[in-house]
């Protein structure tokens, strides 16, 4: 194989494939180097959930939106902790992306756009999503790749490790170096390297080192390993955002050593009704659990140690509630007794024993709230669903907590997606979009819709479309 490239991109998912396609059309001699054995990525996890604003389908519909409404839009809902270079050169360049992928054949689902419904929503309806969710655009982009592919005009490696960037005597990056498959190093040299490995959230030492301030607990992309960001920053690569990291809303461990085994839970008043209560660690409750704003009820969790709390309800609840789980109900009801996370017990002491909170705050709890029900007004909380008691025996648990399905902490990058080091400077050569540049620092401290997939696209694209020179 050839040793030099005009582009080396190392990930083959939401930023390196349209990165790559675009690279091809303009002939330029591209090396995709990919850890798994499959292109695609995180868009094989992903939700697929994209937002632009000045889009053909916006205009089509009489929508008036502009890349300014946009900007201030995401700040607020993201607390104006986005960075601002980031986003600025987002939200310019976002409708293009979504205009292109239509062309290419992507079709919303029905009825988008939307404002926004399970996180906070925008002002605007800019907010939309295919039926299939990150594979709807994996199906239309993988077809163009692979005749690129088939063409020669991109290579592809996969099931190869990225592992260092090369650096020659005046700092510029020159470089990668590699594992293949079959164990062999090897090096590859370009005046374009662009990472575009994710991020880290699969990788329990990784998320320990760059956000040591949250308990890890992670659900995503196993090849979520930060090989990128640990590269980058060996050779000086400043990094940020990890500090506006906000948990996701809610999940039980399945492996209950195993951080990485988070199954989800429905706690959503949008998707079912609450009849639960939330209880903390010393047995009492600590937010409105039906509460409309997610995230405010993300937040009550992310304050609570280990972002950990109890899921309290009793026989009548179980057998006429929506289940909380998405498994089928009989297996769902068969880990009560039989799962260190699915409690059972025959009285409320038991209960209290068995999941560890001080018998009297529970007991305590429970009255408060089997009041509450009984009068239809709970003081406390309120609560606004109070249709049963907690009252009859076996009396239930789930012990639950908050977990992440996103990197926080990335790669600072100027307006060109140059990596920059501490001291502000360029890192010649060196270039970086998609996950790598944190969830932090793209969609600021909230969940802002499309803020992580759509960037890695338009960031992707635009660097193989113009950015890149060789």
């Amino acid at each position: 194989m050839e040793n030099i490239w005009d582009v080396i991109c190392i990930g083959a998912g939401s930023a390196g494939l349209p990165l790559a396609i675009q690279v091809a059309k303009r002939n330029g001699k591209i090396l995709h180097i990919e850890a798994d054995n499959r292109i695609g990525g995180t868009l094989h996890w992903s939700t697929g959930q994209v937002a632009a604003a000045q889009t053909k389908l916006q205009k089509r519909m009489g929508i008036q939106d502009s890349p300014d409404e946009h900007y201030e839009d995401a700040q607020r809902i993201g607390k104006g902790k986005i960075d601002p270079t980031i986003l600025r050169l987002f939200v310019d360049n976002a409708a293009a992306t979504l205009d292109w992928l239509e062309d290419l054949g992507f079709c919303p689902a029905p009825n988008m756009p939307v404002a926004g419904e399970n996180h906070e929503a925008y002002r605007t309806r800019r907010y939309l999503w295919g039926e299939k969710g990150g594979i709807s655009f994996l199906e239309i982009l993988k077809p163009i790749y692979e005749k690129f592919l088939n063409e020669g005009k991109i290579t592809l490696k996969t099931q190869t490790k990225f592992t260092e960037l090369i650096l020659n005597n005046s700092g510029e990056v020159t470089g990668v170096k590699v594992i293949n498959k079959d164990g062999s190093q090897e090096n590859f040299s370009s005046k374009n390297i662009v990472l575009t490995t994710g991020g880290y959230a699969s990788n329990k030492d990784e998320w320990e080192l760059n956000t040591p301030q949250y308990p890890f607990y992670s659900h995503c992309n196993p090849f979520s390993q930060g090989d990128g960001l640990r590269a980058a920053r060996s050779i000086g690569a400043d990094t940020g955002g990890g500090e506006n990291f906000l948990c996701t809303f809610s999940g039980w461990l399945e492996r209950p050593q195993d951080p990485l085994s988070i199954e989800f839970l429905m706690l959503s008043p949008k998707d079912r009704n609450i009849w639960e209560i939330f209880v903390d660690s010393n047995g009492k409750r600590f937010m409105q659990e039906d509460h409309p704003s997610i995230e405010y009820r993300e937040h009550a969790l992310m304050k609570q140690p280990e972002m950990r709390m109890n899921i309290i309800f009793d026989d009548k609840i179980i057998q006429n509630a929506t289940p909380i789980s998405l498994l089928d109900f009989d297996k769902y009801k068969s880990k009560f007794g039989n799962h260190d996370n699915f409690v059972k017990a025959d009285t409320i002491e038991q209960l209290a024993e068995k999941i560890n909170v001080p018998f009297g705050n529970l007991l305590k709890t429970i009255e408060n709230y089997n009041h509450a029900v009984e009068n239809q007004i709970d003081h406390e909380w309120n609560k606004f669903f109070l249709i049963r008691k907690i009252e009859t025996p076996p009396f239930y648990a789930i012990k639950s907590n908050g977990f992440t399905i996103v990197s926080p902490e990335g790669l600072k990058v100027n307006d060109q997606l140059n990596v920059i080091n501490k001291e502000g400077k360029c890192i010649k050569n060196l270039y970086a979009a998609g996950e790598i540049l944190g969830f932090g620092n793209t969609s600021g401290h909230g969940f802002v819709g499309g803020m992580s997939l759509t960037p890695a696209m338009t960031f992707g694209k635009i660097l193989g479309e113009n950015i890149l020179k060789w």
